[in-house]
C-alpha cells in the first residue's frame, strides 16, 4: 500500500471524480483504494483519520492539491 502524489495521476487544475481516480490507477497497474485530502476548512476530523477516505463515493468530484495522495495497492 503506497500514498503517492495525487498529481501523478490526474491534473489538478480541475475537479476529479472517483470513477476518473480509479481509471488513472488502473492504467499504471495499479489500484486506487483511497485519498488523502487534508484541508483547514474542513474543521474537525471527527474520526481523527488526518484526511483519509478509503473507499469513497465514486460519483464524488473534488478539487485536489499538490500534497494531496492517491493511495494504492501497487508492487514497487
Amino acid at each position: 500500500i503506497y500514498m503517492r502524489p495525487i498529481g501523478d495521476y490526474v491534473d489538478l487544475a480541475r475537479p476529479v471524480s472517483g470513477y476518473t481516480l480509479m481509471e488513472a490507477a488502473r492504467r499504471r497497474g495499479e489500484t486506487a483504494i483511497g485519498y488523502r485530502r487534508r484541508r483547514d476548512e474542513d474543521g474537525a476530523d471527527a474520526r481523527n483519520m488526518g484526511g483519509v477516505v478509503v473507499n469513497p463515493p465514486k460519483s464524488e468530484v473534488l478539487e485536489f492539491l499538490p500534497e494531496d495522495r492517491l493511495i494504492v495497492l501497487a508492487e514497487d
